[in-house]
């Protein structure tokens, strides 16, 4: 009798020891893959909003530029040096996957502020630090470049391929809401810069004095 229950009493605990083991051996599976799998996907669907958010505002249908990706780029920049409320470097790719643009955008709080960027660019213009005068036609850079200032915003941009100035004036215009120009800079690839105003709807050379 006592064999019996001391067989029975052994078959019990082992039982119950498996028991515990499976169970606990499921939630600590539970615990870790739903967790680590939803971390995953919000990540993901927050990049790709905020990249589908800030392309919308090229798409406008006031604006012929024709654009499908927009990448974060993270380099820094010379402007980035100074004071300002908000910039931001993109990469932007149109439906023709070799035309690409560098867009780098500064809002300033005051013009203040804007003129102070925007005539140190001038002053210590690229790796060489060359100074430029305002309104000098010169060679600058070897891409196509387009340079756009209000009283509270600097836009910059560069390209292998052609740019169209009157587009990216569209774009500030429509998408950012500014309309008091200021400076505009527009070179194409291989030549020297010209500078223009923007009357009427339309862009004018700068007269010079």
């Amino acid at each position: 009798m006592k064999i019996l229950f001391e067989y029975f009493l052994v078959i019990i605990t082992t039982a119950i020891l498996i028991s515990c083991s499976e169970k606990s051996k499921s939630v600590d599976l539970d615990d870790i893959r739903p967790k680590s799998g939803s971390r995953v996907f919000k990540a993901k669907i927050i990049e790709n909003d905020s990249s589908e958010f800030l392309l919308k505002s090229y798409q406008n249908d006031s604006i012929e530029l024709s654009l499908t990706k927009l990448i974060t780029n993270k380099k820094t920049t010379f402007l980035q040096r100074f004071p300002c409320k908000k910039s931001a470097f993109r990469t932007l790719i149109s439906k023709d996957t070799n035309i690409q643009y560098q867009h780098e955008l500064y809002e300033y709080v005051d013009s203040n502020q804007m003129k102070n960027a925007f005539f140190n660019w001038l002053d210590c213009n690229g790796k060489d630090c060359r100074s430029i005068k305002l309104y000098e036609e010169t060679k600058i850079e070897n891409l196509n470049l387009l340079i756009i200032t209000t009283s509270k915003s600097i836009d910059i941009i560069r390209s292998n391929s052609n740019v169209n100035p009157e587009n990216w004036i569209d774009y500030l215009r429509f998408s950012r809401k500014m309309s008091d120009f200021k400076y505009i800079l527009y070179q194409k690839k291989n030549h020297k810069a010209n500078w223009f105003v923007f009357k009427e709807n339309k862009l004018v050379p700068k007269t010079k004095k």
